[in-house]
Order: C-alpha cells, then sequence, then structure tokens
C-alpha cells in the first residue's frame, strides 16, 4: 500500500512530483501545496493592462522587463526553495523582481496578503502591490529594514510611484 501524500511540509522534490503528474497549477509556499484557479476575465483584464503599462514604461528603461504569468518564480527562503506564480513580476537589473504585482481574487486574496506577502517579504522583493478589481484599488508596500511597510491605497484619480522603475503610472491605467 502506498503511502498518502502529506498535507505539509513539502519538498521542492516533492513540487515537482506533482506538478509533473498534473495539469493544474500549483504553487509551493512554506512547505504547502497550493491549487490555483482560474482567472475571471477582469482578472485577465487587470494583469494585462500592468503588464503592458510595464512593457511601455520598460522601453525607456532598458533594464527592466516584466513577466507574467504562468512563470514559475523560485524563491529561496531558510535554505527551502518555493515556487510562485506571481500575476505580474518587474526584473530591474537582478535575478529576483524588484516589484510583484498580484491582482486579487476570492480565491487568493488571503493567500496574496498572507503567505505570499510574507514570501516576497523575506525574499526580499522591494515593492508589493495588492490590485482590487471590484473596487479599483491598489495597495502597495515598501521594503524597509527588510519588513513590509504600508504605503498606502491608490484609487482611479492617484499616481503610483513604481521606485524600482523611478517612474509613476496612473492607478486608473490598471483598470482600463
Amino acid at each position: 500500500m502506498e503511502d498518502a501524500l502529506k498535507l505539509e511540509n513539502y519538498s521542492y522534490e516533492d513540487y515537482l512530483d506533482i506538478d509533473n503528474s498534473t495539469q493544474e497549477r500549483i504553487e509551493l509556499i512554506f512547505g504547502k501545496i497550493y491549487m490555483m484557479a482560474g482567472a475571471t476575465a477582469e482578472h485577465q483584464d487587470a494583469v494585462g493592462n500592468i503588464f503592458f503599462v510595464l512593457k511601455n514604461m520598460s522601453k525607456a528603461k532598458e533594464k527592466c522587463q516584466p513577466r507574467v504569468a504562468p512563470f514559475d518564480l523560485k524563491l529561496m527562503v531558510d535554505d527551502k526553495t518555493n515556487v510562485v506564480q506571481p500575476d505580474v513580476m518587474l526584473f530591474c537589473d537582478s535575478e529576483l523582481p524588484c516589484a510583484v504585482f498580484e491582482v486579487l481574487s476570492p480565491s487568493t486574496a488571503y493567500k496574496d496578503k498572507t503567505v505570499k506577502k510574507d514570501l516576497y517579504e523575506k525574499s526580499g522583493i522591494k515593492e508589493y502591490f495588492l490590485i482590487n478589481v471590484e473596487y479599483k484599488l491598489v495597495e502597495k508596500f515598501m521594503l524597509v529594514d527588510g519588513v513590509y511597510s504600508y504605503i498606502g491605497v491608490f484609487g482611479l484619480e492617484d499616481t503610483l510611484a513604481i521606485e524600482c522603475m523611478d517612474d509613476e503610472v496612473e492607478a486608473k491605467e490598471i483598470f482600463n
């Protein structure tokens, strides 16, 4: 009789075994496997808009390149490999993204605001943005002395600084 899969403390090797045996998208965060749900049209529109805005901004800043899920981002924390697929990542002169954008949905909001935020913080990702498509709001966090500091919430009329690009974007561009 085969051993049942353990519920937590998955290793990177366990993740690879599961990932190779399923068509489902999964993430490994602090030893736990998370299944990823399909996205709504509004979610995909916001992801596409963020990518488009960052791609246009990056033309003037050749050092930066946005990436969009599905794209495995491997992050080492406490000598353990974590694998996530942020909605949008911005890479500028580093293998580690300087900014991550997560578009909230009912099935991912809690994970995005807790374990993924903790993972990004511990990994040293400088900027973290939570995008709420329902209320058309963007929350921004900045890494200060190794801890995320809440910068604020931005609405349609606000301009949002993306520090690692040394540039700004109008928040409404994310929700067009």
